[in-house]
């Protein structure tokens, strides 16, 4: 398979439904440390670049933030609907069982994102052992990596259901 049609999709291709997650702390984006953070100007402008990149693809994405933990786990449990997750658990990363449980019982794949490498500080993430995959230390664009490596992944899946 080459790039192009990684990246242009079948012409049959489904048109997915993804979930982008932002948990704690990701309100203030704009304001951190653009060294980190780099120069992406506010969780709306994170938003709207991941669901710009989601049509490009062909794909919805539903965007949803809380600094609150059940507002998320709510959320995942309150529509089956979505066939995978982007999160960005935020200040979650630590201690967000619960958010976790919710991902996995959903039985559908999610990717973890970060702005930066927390593995490189000597933390773990305890949504790692359950994702799908994890993009970290590429600021704003380890979003649009994991969403095509989501959708990717989706395709991949409805391609060998179908053979």
């Amino acid at each position: 398979m080459t790039a192009t049609k990684e990246i242009n999709r079948l012409p049959d291709a489904p048109a997915w439904r993804i979930a982008l997650l932002n948990g704690l702390n990701m309100t203030n984006l704009g304001r951190r440390d653009k060294n980190v953070y780099g120069t992406i100007g506010s969780l709306q402008e994170l938003e709207s670049l991941v669901s710009e990149a989601g049509r490009y693809l062909g794909t919805h994405v539903l965007a949803f933030h809380s600094n609150h933990e059940g507002d998320l786990v709510d959320f995942i449990e309150s529509d089956d609907s979505f066939d995978g997750y982007l999160i960005n658990p935020g200040g979650l990363w630590a201690f967000g069982v619960p958010t976790r449980i919710a991902l996995e019982q959903s039985g559908k794949p999610f990717v973890e994102v970060h702005f930066a490498n927390i593995f490189a500080t000597g933390h773990r993430s305890t949504f790692t052992q359950s994702a799908a995959g994890t993009a970290m230390g590429f600021r704003h664009h380890g979003y649009l990596g994991a969403l095509a490596a989501l959708v990717a992944t989706l395709d991949a899946s409805a391609e060998q259901a179908r053979s």
